[in-house]
């Protein structure tokens, strides 16, 4: 009897333990550690000072963040297109534990010199830039004076050698819309249009001089935008006014927010460039992750297409995916 009670309370202290055992393995990493997932913290630096023309590239970076457990910072300027705010940002992140950068660069030859004077100390990838350097570590871009002549091609097939071109630019435009304008305007005096070129300066500028040919004696003109604030302003003034428009034989520029492609629907922009936006967000960052798993290296750039689209081209289903991605 004495025999059994013993080997009953073997059992109960057998079960007791295995019960101590399970407990311990399940709130514990005591006997079992749970195999964490690395984080890796990348930070996306861009030339503006609003999130407005990466609404789609945004949506590519959040699903590949997602699926390559990246932390990625989306960061934009105080002041559009200043350059030494864009460096001090860049110095920032970095010292804020930031594994690797996305940078959109303001001035390709003020972050020429940041890398010469070893000021970034991550693996950089760079986009909307033709940049090429040692410290690069990838280029996703597209090619812009390439885009130009494209858009300048769609001119020359839906108007009159006669009808003056207007390009609508800041004054402080940036490298990209340089790039974009030389090859519109290249492609526009290849084919024998006159191209004028008008550089806003105050707030009214180009309603001023939309205004200037329609007053006194009238005169119509061909406007490309070459930036995408340009075409959403002149879209804008055009769109407010039938006597404006009148003068406007076409007008045409680059970018894929909601708001201009809302304006290519309705007719007031006659043609658009567009490139894969989304698709940028997401290989930019899948590349910084690569970068930082393998160890700082170069890769050849990614040249992204670009299309010159018109209202008709919103309705295909290559271009409804590419512009209205889903997440």
């Amino acid at each position: 009897m004495t025999r059994n009670r013993k080997k009953e309370n073997l059992l109960w202290m057998l079960y007791a333990g295995v019960l101590v055992l399970l407990f311990l393995a399940s709130s514990t990493d005591l006997i079992i550690k749970e195999r964490k997932s690395e984080v890796y913290p990348i930070s996306v630096i861009i030339e503006d000072s609003v999130d407005d023309n990466y609404v789609n590239f945004r949506k590519g970076m959040d699903q590949a963040a997602a699926e390559l457990n990246a932390d990625v910072s989306f960061i934009t300027l105080y002041d559009k297109n200043d350059a030494d705010q864009q460096l001090e940002l860049i110095s920032r992140e970095q010292q804020d534990g930031a594994r690797a950068l996305i940078v959109s660069p303001v001035n390709e030859k003020t972050m020429t010199l940041a890398l010469a004077e070893k000021r970034v100390t991550v693996p950089l990838v760079l986009l909307n830039s033709e940049l090429a350097a040692d410290q690069i570590s990838a280029v996703i871009t597209p090619d812009y004076d390439r885009m130009g002549r494209q858009l300048a091609a769609q001119i020359a097939a839906d108007h009159d050698r006669s009808i003056p071109v207007y390009l609508f630019g800041s004054r402080d435009r940036n490298d990209m819309a340089g790039r974009f304008e030389s090859g519109v305007r290249a492609g526009l005096e290849e084919s024998g249009f006159k191209v004028i070129l008008c550089e806003k300066q105050g707030e009214s500028d180009y309603r001023k001089t939309i205004e200037g040919l329609v007053y006194p004696g009238g005169q119509n003109v061909i406007i490309v935008a070459l930036e995408p604030e340009s075409l959403r302003e002149t879209a804008r003034i055009l769109a407010d006014s039938t006597v404006y428009a009148s003068c406007v034989e076409g007008l045409y520029g680059r970018g894929t927010n909601l708001s201009l492609l809302n304006e290519l629907d309705s007719g007031v922009i006659s043609s658009l460039c567009v490139t894969d936006d989304f698709s940028a967000g997401y290989q930019s960052v899948k590349k910084a992750v690569e970068i930082i798993t393998a160890g700082s290296y170069q890769q050849e750039p990614v040249v992204q297409e670009s299309f010159c689209i018109q209202k008709q081209d919103l309705r295909k289903q290559e271009f409804e995916r590419m512009l209205y991605p889903i997440e």
